[in-house]
């Protein structure tokens, strides 16, 4: 059964022309989808950014929803709707600025569990896939969820991967939950909601369409504590995953490829400017859980991150810091407190201010600022200002 305030809240996501950004604008406005319904074009023009053209449109097609022909959609594939106000919706998502008011879901699992996504190209090559299929497993046996978009695939790897070794996974749709592309994927389909769940913010019956991909593609980052680009040329879907995952402050890792290899050149573009260089699962496990010196090389030999002790020894030039560490947080050398100690003066601060108040240079202040996110001490937000870690 579906509760009328849930079936309100269906009728207000599958208005045409509502996207998530204008129903939240509504809902903080009006309060509840209901209100909407009734609200005048005068009363839906006082919304912030509600125009007349877009009242017009609002009060033309909310009288046109069948919600009893998205009701039999829901019951027949056994899906439900999770809004933004149930224990179910994933905490990730909450702070998003454009999060969804809600998606269906088919399946069982706990969206709010940390999750990690996989996101890549669509043509890979045989060694991109072993690479996602390889670091999903690795991601499910140590608790994470792994999330991905189930396009063929890096995508189809990294949920495979996860599935292989018992783990969930969450596949987040560019169609309606009822509607599996590409075609194909139908035994994976099944297999993913057995094993956890598929979501969609779409209505029920969507077809996959183009423009629907990085508006999914928002979910998978914000839904994910990290994101790995295993392949992708320097456009494309994945390239929007990582950078809208930046934006919402979350850690972007990269697998380097080949320079004259096409699918390389976007996570190698990533790396450069400013994203992890991932080349086994535990760099990413390790800079999650900071259980683990985190791992740079790109073979099998390990190279910690250098310790307090082995740092150099100052000169008579570089007297050491006489500030006190952080409480509960890894050591830090004294260029990362330097820097680690302005921010939390600041509060927020841009990094050009950073560069200005610590008298490092950006070439210098970039790579500190990098190590700070590693260690999980600093966030950045989508204006490049960058906070402590709450």
């Amino acid at each position: 059964m579906t509760d009328s305030e849930t079936i309100s809240y269906i009728k207000l996501c599958a208005i045409k022309e509502v996207g998530s950004i204008t129903a939240m604008r509504l809902l903080n406005h009006f309060g509840t989808p209901d209100a909407i319904f009734s609200a005048s074009k005068t009363e839906l023009m006082q919304v912030e950014k509600i125009g007349e053209k877009t009242a017009e449109t609002i009060i033309k097609n909310r009288g046109l929803v069948d919600t009893s022909k998205i009701l039999d959609a829901i019951n027949r594939v056994g899906a439900r709707y999770i809004n933004f106000k149930s224990k179910s919706y994933p905490k990730q998502l909450n702070s998003l600025p454009d999060k969804p008011v809600g998606f269906y879901a088919i399946g069982d699992v706990d969206f709010s569990a940390p999750a990690i996504s996989i996101v890549g190209s669509r043509n890979c090559t045989v060694y991109g896939q072993l690479v996602a299929r390889r670091f999903a497993s690795a991601f499910a046996q140590a608790g994470y969820t792994v999330i991905s978009g189930m396009a063929r695939g890096i995508d189809t790897m990294a949920h495979l991967g996860a599935l292989e070794v018992g783990g969930k996974t969450i596949a987040v749709l560019g169609s309606g939950v009822d509607v599996v592309y590409p075609s194909e994927n139908m035994n994976l389909y099944q297999k993913i909601i057995a094993s956890g769940a598929v979501i969609s913010e779409f209505p029920m019956g969507t077809r996959a369409d183009r423009q629907n991909f990085p508006i999914r593609n928002r979910i998978v980052a914000g839904m994910s504590l990290a994101t790995l680009v295993v392949e992708s040329d320097i456009k494309g879907g994945s390239m929007i995953t990582a950078r809208v995952a930046s934006e919402y402050g979350r850690d972007v890792f990269a697998i380097p490829g080949r320079i004259d290899s096409p699918l390389s050149r976007g996570c190698n573009a990533l790396i450069r400017d400013g994203a992890i260089l991932a080349s086994t699962p535990e760099d990413i496990i390790d800079a999650l859980n900071f259980a683990k010196p985190i791992q740079m090389s790109l073979f099998d030999t390990l190279q910690s991150i250098p310790t307090q002790s082995q740092l150099p020894t100052p000169t008579p030039k570089q007297k050491p810091s006489t500030q006190e560490q952080p409480i509960n947080t890894p050591k830090l050398s004294n260029d990362e407190l330097t820097i680690y100690k302005i921010i939390e003066r600041e509060t927020t601060i841009h990094i050009d201010t950073l560069c200005e108040l610590s008298n490092f240079e950006m070439k210098r202040c970039l790579p500190i600022l990098l190590m700070l996110e590693i260690k999980r001490l600093i966030i950045k937000d989508a204006g490049g200002n960058y906070s402590l870690r709450k």
